[in-house]
């Protein structure tokens, strides 16, 4: 946000590939603070895009993908730049960010949700002289591993004070353990404003879904648990269901890959001083 720029024609909004989740309901055992933003933009929209139709989604899109297309210009600018002065052999480049954007999955816009396209960030490295062609490294990471990585290439082995770990053997293409990430969401001061339709007319509810906390973890074989104090908790297997459209927390059926994660959540919290009770 905003959603305009220099590039909005770039890209069609006839040629959008809307998520594969861009319809998914939303039921009633998702959150509710989820639903209520569903509503929010479907009724509001956002910065003049009318978000109740299909195509009022797809121009949002088209202008977003406009942005990108500006960024990685941008990116190549300083890409060439690092090759003119002849620093390219000798300098590590990282893009990433600091959250993903829904941009129409669950009908849901921005961030602050545990969705996989909020929760989820790029982060791509390049190292000179590491290796001729990319490496993906498939295993769940963290953004605090960053640093620890950096320091690791620029051979600054002290360490020991940094809560994350340098990914260097996942880099160099070794096979070792993965553990899983933690995800962490407090609310903001303000809750949501505005009036809602559909079921949401309480805003003692409203006020209780937008005070409340979330604890997730994402574990190594495709597991995702979400844990909130005052709001609904989800469980998804991103191997089965990688657009997170069935929540199989209360299911029945998996308790005890909830009881296990749970306890590693809560060992996570007491090891990092959280106080938050999920």
């Amino acid at each position: 946000m905003p959603f305009y720029g220099p590039l909005n024609a770039a890209h069609s909004p006839d040629e959008i590939m809307l998520p594969l989740n861009f319809n998914d309901p939303l039921e009633d055992n998702e959150p509710l603070r989820y639903r209520f933003l569903r509503e929010r933009y479907r009724r509001e929209g956002v910065e003049g895009h009318d978000l109740k139709t299909e195509n009022g989604w797809r121009r949002l899109i088209a202008n977003y993908w406009g942005l990108v297309t500006q960024v990685d210009l941008s990116v190549g600018a300083i890409l060439k730049a690092l090759e003119d002065l002849g620093l390219s052999e000798n300098t590590i480049v990282v893009y990433t960010s600091d959250h993903g954007a829904m941009m129409g999955a669950h009908h849901l816009l921005a961030k602050t949700v545990m969705y996989e396209e909020s929760a989820k960030v790029p982060w791509l490295i390049r190292v000179p002289g590491m290796h001729s062609k990319q490496n993906i490294i498939e295993n769940p990471v963290s953004h605090i591993d960053l640093l620890p990585t950096l320091l690791d290439l620029m051979s600054c082995r002290e360490m020991r004070s940094l809560p994350g770990v340098s990914l260097m053997p996942f880099i160099r293409g070794e096979t070792i353990k993965s553990d899983p990430v933690f995800i962490e969401w407090n609310p903001a001061v303000k809750y949501a404003r505005g009036t809602y339709s559909m079921r949401f007319d309480d805003s003692e509810l409203m006020k209780r879904a937008f005070s409340s906390s979330i604890r997730t973890i994402v574990s190594p074989d495709g597991w995702k648990l979400c844990l909130s104090d005052l709001d609904k908790n989800q469980l998804f297997n991103l191997e089965k269901d990688p657009g997170e459209t069935i929540n199989l927390f209360d299911s029945g059926h998996y308790q005890d890959i909830i009881s296990k994660l749970s306890g590693e959540i809560h060992q996570w919290q007491e090891k990092v001083g959280d106080q938050v009770k999920v």
